[in-house]
């Protein structure tokens, strides 16, 4: 679980430097195709492991209210996460987004 963790807090740390106004325009605007990359690939997901990313990282939510908001097990909710998680990272490590 401490990896789920630390990859929420990488999006988020997206945030602030692209609204910066410190930021060098080169930053901002790879910090926005770095977005872009992610959201490209979050849209290749199926339809739950998308909810549960989504539900997780912009809608904040723990593992225990996604699960209750989804009618989804626990564990699962934890495996779809996982998988979303991992997905995700591939596809953005490959480019190919």
């Amino acid at each position: 679980m401490g990896r789920l963790r630390s990859s929420s807090a990488e999006v988020a740390d997206l945030g602030p430097s692209l609204a910066d106004p410190q930021a060098s325009p080169e930053r901002v605007i790879l910090g926005r195709e770095e977005v872009a990359g992610v959201w490209a690939a979050v849209r290749k997901l199926s339809a739950q492991q998308r909810a549960v990313f989504v539900l997780r990282f912009v809608e904040e939510m723990s593992l225990e209210e996604i699960a209750e908001a989804t009618s989804l097990k626990l564990g699962t909710v934890k495996t779809h996460l996982f998988r979303a998680v991992h997905a995700v990272r591939q596809q953005c490590k490959r480019g190919n987004v």
